[in-house]
């Protein structure tokens, strides 16, 4: 598929806030994001959609994480191209003025449909669930949902759609997915986030002890890296769009797990705690109860000072 330029009317996503989208051209992405590049990611203007390469995988309230077993529960556009209200509801991601593009017109596939695609952020492939195939003019685009919640978009050619086999065997992923209203601002959050067992065991973890116990500012930002036998990791925990924003990518042996966190303000002048953990396939129930719990402490020490 030509990857000439793409100039979307309009792309809408499904959110209450502004979440970190940016764009990525994957055959000009570095193989590790410098500092310089970070502050990049949080200055992007997100209303265009140029090159079909969004990547936002902090949108938790407009597609929360989600268990392969509840596929088909997924709300999809087929055989015709989506409505504005659809773009904006999250059944789809991108709309096509059909003034502007008349020949666009949808991938004749069945959506939606799981697939592996590569992650230049996190340097892993990562399984997602693709809402949304286009051609317009030679260009061929798709949407699509990070099964860990958030959604980006890639060429078509960037996917590689399983079988129905392949995804049968997959079973279930259920991540723990919780959130909070927090009477505190996200400072106050952070310092209490950095007295808990959880925050300590990263800073130890990847050699960032400092980080993890310094205040937080619009300036703070860390990228996380470890390469041991049996486990890999990437992250970052920094400000993007003046929400404060940590992602954690792991590969242990072939397990892929991550840990999401997001705080973001609120029009009351307070805060709203999200986070995604998992998969957890052998004992959600345990891990569900454990991150509850790291959950209250966070928010009564948050409110206690």
């Amino acid at each position: 598929m030509k990857k000439g330029k793409i100039m979307l009317s309009l792309l809408i996503v499904s959110c209450g806030f502004i979440t970190a989208c940016a764009q990525q051209d994957k055959a000009n992405q570095p193989e590790q994001a410098t500092d310089a590049e970070l502050q990049t990611v949080e200055q992007t203007n997100a209303s265009i959609h140029p090159y079909g390469g969004w990547y936002c995988p902090d949108n938790l309230r407009g597609f929360p994480p989600v268990n392969v077993v509840d596929l088909a529960k997924i709300p999809v556009v087929n055989g015709r191209m989506p409505t504005k209200d659809e773009t904006r509801n999250g059944t789809s991601l991108m709309y096509f003025d059909p003034a502007e593009y008349p020949t666009a017109k949808p991938v004749d596939i069945t959506l939606p449909k799981l697939a592996h695609y590569y992650s230049p952020q996190t340097r892993q492939t990562e399984l997602v669930i693709v809402i949304q195939a286009v051609i317009v003019d030679t260009d061929t685009v798709v949407g699509f949902r990070y099964l860990n919640g958030g959604n980006g978009t890639s060429w078509y050619n960037e996917v590689d759609f399983l079988t129905d086999k392949e995804a049968a065997e997959i079973g279930s992923t259920p991540f723990v997915f919780l959130e909070a209203e927090i009477n505190a601002s996200k400072e106050k959050i952070w310092e209490a986030f950095t007295k808990t067992e959880y925050a300590q065991s990263l800073g130890k973890r990847f050699g960032e002890e400092a980080f993890f116990n310094a205040p937080w500012t619009n300036g703070s930002r860390v990228k996380l890296n470890l390469d041991v036998p049996g486990e890999k990791a990437h992250g970052y925990v920094m400000t993007l769009f003046g929400n404060l924003y940590l992602q954690i990518d792991y590969d242990m042996n072939g397990r892929h797990t991550v840990e999401k966190l997001l705080v973001m303000d609120t029009e009351d002048g307070n805060s709203k705690l999200q986070f995604v953990f998992g998969p957890y396939i052998d004992d959600y129930g345990s891990q569900e109860i454990r991150w509850q719990q790291w959950l209250e402490e966070v928010k009564t020490l948050s409110e206690a000072q």
